[in-house]
């Protein structure tokens, strides 16, 4: 009796304290992105490393897990946007310069939809200088073209703790640097960090923001009032990527509350959610792990489906009416040699791309939701049949269908049920629930790899189903002829892949013999261990100069490491 009473005062305690707490939230989190170069020329890439972090100590924030990036031109438009899923509060991405993007100052902005509830200038802002030698107007060749001071005095970035250990300063051309990154340190061997090795020249450039001034900066977390009308609060993306929208009855008399609203990503790996609206009609899904597929399908699953009214909300947007550009510089025309150095390198590469394009790291498949519950037709195994019909009959008999008005719909015979349930079976296609089954009907089965059934009730949030039958397809692009006021197919940003950079090798002299190596990125890795001497190793391309290995990142107890180190190469050629 005693250890009931203790946990029920220690119920009433978390609550008492739950409902005070839930007056005012802390927002403390903040954005630092490591950019590879802050000035580019048309055909290079810009790559870039994300960090979430507390606004108070710099240590990972464990709040959200999408965050964004955006471009933003001086004329205060975003001219590239995209989303980052954030693993371990980090996360990476790049950018093509395009030849469309003309020659100036642009921000790079960095944010978290929890973030849009802090002011403007507490977002992650760094100037980026594009240089488009294709696209000039003569009449402002020589000025407007970079922002800030230029050239201003070079940091002093080292890290006792952490060693950038070389086998040597000078190399020749295609040659492996032997590149060590070294810590004995604990508390720096469990952080996060990404490494660029870039060819350094004398076009104007502001000094790239390191992390350990990043941190330096004052910054304060902010208290959001929950209880102010005026304020409002932009939810974070805490599971993962958030898609919300609102019904609404074209009759007043159809209620809009507790409607059930189906979400589907359908791919390889898919998606499938259930929710259900509340009293004015909103909806929100959270989507915890991250797909690709551009193909986003929501659609009100109901019998009234057709009396209603669904509309996607669109992402936040920031008021960019606020970016501040700094006065522009002159563009000494002292850098031409060196400009049009990088554009025939950038012009060079780009040729070559197909051989030495990055790889795409592989995408975990994900198991589906209802796995591994179902009982698999691989329809290879049995007598191929063309219809719908033949199949279910022949092969997928615990399947059967019915025709309603002008739909079909799909039923799982269940034995121990007699009568059999009136409701429809749940049925995807790839991922993509079909309301009515009419596509199916003309669709040639011998595009279908497999189908799985569940027999009896299935559940899939608070909505209910007489059973499942999932078809996947060879392909996994079926695609729906289904419209209507009830379905939304909305272009919903997606995140960027992951990709594994900088493949380049010359292990036996004869590889790549006959293709040009015109590299001024040398090296790229946005996930950098310490003390894993495999993962920080390069070669060196056909181009000579000094070049600059950085290292930016924040252990996890939130110290920022800023290190660079210069290596000279010679052009072997030459000798």
């Amino acid at each position: 009796m005693d250890r009931i009473k203790h946990i029920l005062l220690l119920f009433v305690l978390i609550n008492t304290q739950l409902s005070s707490a839930q007056q005012t939230v802390t927002l403390d989190e903040t954005i630092f992105i490591h950019t590879n170069a802050v000035t580019l020329v048309s055909g290079e890439t810009l790559l870039y490393k994300v960090y979430c972090l507390k606004s108070s100590d710099k240590t990972p924030s464990g709040i959200s897990k999408v965050a964004y990036v955006e471009l933003v031109d001086d004329n205060k438009k975003s001219v590239f946007k995209t989303k980052i899923a954030l693993e371990n509060a980090s996360g990476q991405g790049d950018y093509f310069i395009p030849t469309t993007l003309k020659t100036g100052t642009y921000k790079l902005i960095g944010y978290t939809n929890w973030m849009l509830n802090k002011p403007f200038s507490e977002l992650f802002q760094l100037n980026i200088n594009i240089v488009n030698p294709y696209k000039v107007d003569e009449k402002t060749a020589s000025q407007n073209i970079f922002a800030g001071n230029t050239n201003t005095t070079a940091e002093s970035l080292k890290n006792e703790n952490v060693t950038l250990n070389l086998n040597k300063k000078i190399f020749s051309n295609r040659e492996l640097v032997d590149l060590k990154i070294k810590s004995s340190n604990a508390n720096y061997t469990n952080g996060t960090y990404s490494l660029s090795v870039r060819k350094l020249d004398n076009i104007p450039a502001q000094n790239q923001i390191s992390a350990v001034n990043f941190a330096a900066a004052t910054a304060y977390p902010v208290v959001l009032d929950l209880k102010n009308e005026n304020q409002k609060i932009i939810l974070p993306e805490v599971r993962g990527e958030i898609i919300s929208g609102k019904i609404s009855a074209k009759n007043n008399s159809d209620k809009i509350d507790n409607i059930s609203v189906g979400l589907s990503i359908p791919g390889k790996s898919f998606a499938f959610k259930v929710v259900q609206t509340d009293k004015n009609g909103n909806f929100i899904f959270n989507v915890n792990q991250t797909f690709y597929s551009p193909n986003i399908v929501l659609q009100i699953i109901d019998e009234k489906a057709n009396n209603y009214e669904l509309t996607v909300n669109n992402a936040p947007e920031i008021d960019y009416t606020k970016v501040s550009f700094e006065k522009d510089a002159k563009l000494s025309y002292t850098i031409k040699e060196s400009l049009l150095e990088r554009s025939i390198s950038s012009q060079v590469e780009n040729a070559y791309f197909h051989k030495k394009v990055d790889n795409i790291e592989k995408t975990p498949t994900v198991e589906p939701f209802y796995y591994p519950l179902t009982k698999e037709y691989i329809l290879d195994d049995y007598t191929r049949f063309k219809t719908l019909k033949e199949t279910i009959t022949e092969v997928a008999v615990e399947a059967y269908s019915k025709q309603k008005d002008d739909k079909l719909y799909l039923h799982v015979n269940d034995p121990s049920v007699f009568p059999q349930l009136p409701n429809p079976a749940l049925v995807l296609v790839d991922g993509l629930y079909l309301e009515n089954q009419n596509d199916l009907l003309t669709y040639n089965m011998k595009n279908v790899y497999k189908i799985e059934i569940i027999v009896g009730r299935y559940y899939v949030g608070a909505k209910s189903f007489n059973g499942l039958i999932s078809f996947t397809t060879f392909d996994k692009d079926f695609k729906s002829t289904q419209t209507g006021s009830f379905i939304a197919k909305p272009t919903i940003l997606r995140p960027q892949p992951k990709k594994i950079y900088n493949k380049v090798k010359y292990e036996n002299t004869a590889d790549n013999e006959r293709i040009p190596d015109f590299r001024n990125q040398l090296f790229w890795n946005p996930d950098v261990q310490l003390n894993q001497d495999s993962e920080t190793s390069f070669y060196t391309s056909d181009l000579s100069g000094t070049f600059e290995i950085r290292l930016e990142g924040f252990t996890k107890s939130g110290i920022p490491v800023s290190i660079k180190e210069n290596i000279e190469i010679q052009n072997t050629s030459a000798n």
